[in-house]
């Protein structure tokens, strides 16, 4: 059985994101393992580039820690590579059979993710060309990874 970590800049806030990010955390515990593990934000006093620079650095080194070199390390980014809902499924798929079976979501803060997770990424992905807020990257990758595994079983949730 595969497990699912996401590793995530920021809380979410917002109450209804968070209850739906409940349900289908719920959901997908009937499929495997899932936990998320949440980071605070850098701060960013300024919106200088070297500023912000160092808050990408210093959230990435905490995304990063602990992460094990047995774990499968995928990373979402806007420019990554676009993938559909039967692709993902797909991946998914190809983890909990092949393996490693310890899987590791990164999500970013506002300001993006560090050299240091995108060199560590075993892939990178995008959600979408559009830029969303984190809270809602973390839901949709919620929806899908509940989807992938509907889609994996012929379940009739992907319809």
């Amino acid at each position: 059985m595969v497990r699912i970590k996401v590793r995530a800049i920021g809380r979410v806030k917002e109450p209804f994101i968070r209850d739906a990010i409940a349900d289908y955390a719920k959901r997908i515990s009937q499929y495997c393992q899932i936990e998320c593990i949440e980071f605070p934000e850098a701060p960013v006093p300024d919106d200088h580039p070297s500023t912000i620079e160092k808050a990408c650095a210093s959230e990435g080194k905490r995304l990063c820690s602990g992460i094990g070199a047995q774990e499968y390390v995928i990373v979402l980014d806007r420019m990554g590579r676009p993938v559909s809902s039967e692709g993902f499924a797909g991946i998914i798929k190809r983890l909990e059979v092949e393996g490693p079976y310890q899987v590791v979501f990164i999500i970013g803060g506002p300001y993006g993710l560090s050299d240091e997770c995108t060199m560590r990424a075993d892939m990178i992905l995008s959600c979408s060309a559009m830029t969303f807020p984190h809270q809602l990257v973390r839901l949709i990758l919620y929806e899908q990874i509940y989807r992938a595994f509907s889609i994996i079983r012929g379940q009739p949730y992907h319809r």
